[in-house]
């Protein structure tokens, strides 16, 4: 089978701004940017600042590739506390791929993060990145964005709001993220993946699939569901008193929640704890591997994508949520 590709093959260094491979959506992200990229003929190397990960497998195995990732891992240790060891690391680390990219050459450079640009920049090579937010302070990076090659926002909004922020148009396009459908085009039998989930079959499967949380902190809308779930029947209709024998939701539904940080998977049991919620109607599955959710998903009766109403940016600009594709 003849694959696509450009007139010429590029190589193309991905610089990444974290631990990699991580369970984080970002790192998912970026492994199937870089596969994808090798599918169209490209050679790739992702680099990677050197921190300790858990994950032991290899890219191709966790993130379900369909080519081998060749993966460089350069200096970034520093000690300092808080968000300054972030602003830190990104000045060693880049100097860092400074180096690296003297010696090996790249025909392109892909990032995302906007405190790797200066040392991209420097090295003279056309600069692509890929925004998922529109950065603070932005007056530092206004001038360095217009340097570059192209400046990929993932929505309309966010590309709106670059512009006006001054970045010249002309330099701007709009990708969201996007799934290989293919994955998912002939999913086994639910009743066979409730079985291989340990899933009851006599209740409907509500399941939320991916991160509970974004920048570590910034909810995903877990709670609301959790706190819909404990919610008594037919809302739209007058609710009859515990005392008079409201059917609670959660007698007929099962609420699966599938995904990690772990630290956010303990607050919301806590949080199910505290609304009386039991085993038989709320289930947290902890993070699972990419290989594994077309499965997961499989399994499920519903699947929800529970933005809350919000002003944050994050969910009025900047969100295009891979679970829900």
């Amino acid at each position: 089978m003849l694959r696509p590709c450009y007139p010429f093959r590029m190589r193309i260094a991905y610089i990444n701004h974290g631990r990699f491979p991580t369970e984080k959506a970002h790192g998912y992200q970026t492994a199937q940017v870089c596969d994808a990229m090798m599918e169209l003929g490209h050679e790739v190397t992702l680099l990677t600042p050197s921190i300790q990960t858990p994950i032991t497998q290899s890219p191709r195995m966790y993130y379900g590739l369909r080519h081998d990732l060749t993966v460089v891992s350069l200096k970034a240790d520093v000690k300092a506390p808080g968000f300054l060891r972030f602003l830190f690391m990104m000045r060693v680390y880049g100097k860092e791929v400074t180096k690296y990219l003297e010696a090996s050459p790249a025909d392109l450079l892909y990032i995302r993060s906007p405190y790797l640009l200066a040392a991209a920049l420097r090295t003279q090579i056309p600069v692509i990145i890929e925004l998922h937010t529109v950065p603070g302070f932005f007056f530092l990076f206004k001038g360095k964005l217009n340097r570059c090659k192209k400046v990929v926002c993932l929505t309309s909004q966010m590309r709106d709001a670059v512009v006006r922020a001054g970045v010249d148009a002309s330099h701007v396009v709009v990708e969201g993220d996007a799934v290989d459908l293919k994955k998912f085009s002939a999913l086994p039998d639910k009743g066979e993946m409730k079985a291989k989930w340990g899933l009851p079959t006599e209740k409907k499967v509500i399941g939320y699939v991916g991160s509970l949380v974004t920048r570590e902190t910034l909810e995903k809308g877990v709670r609301e569901l959790i706190d819909a779930i404990a919610r008594p029947a037919a809302a739209t209709e007058p609710v009859p008193s515990r005392a008079e024998g409201a059917s609670p939701l959660h007698t007929k539904l099962l609420l699966w929640i599938v995904g990690g940080p772990e630290k956010w998977v303990n607050e919301y049991k806590r949080h199910a704890e505290s609304l009386g919620l039991k085993a038989d109607c709320i289930r947290f599955e902890s993070h699972i591997e990419a290989q594994f959710v077309p499965n997961a998903i499989a399994a499920c009766d519903i699947c929800v994508y529970p933005a809350p109403k919000s002003d944050n940016p994050y969910f009025t600009r900047d969100t295009s949520p891979l679970k829900l594709f």
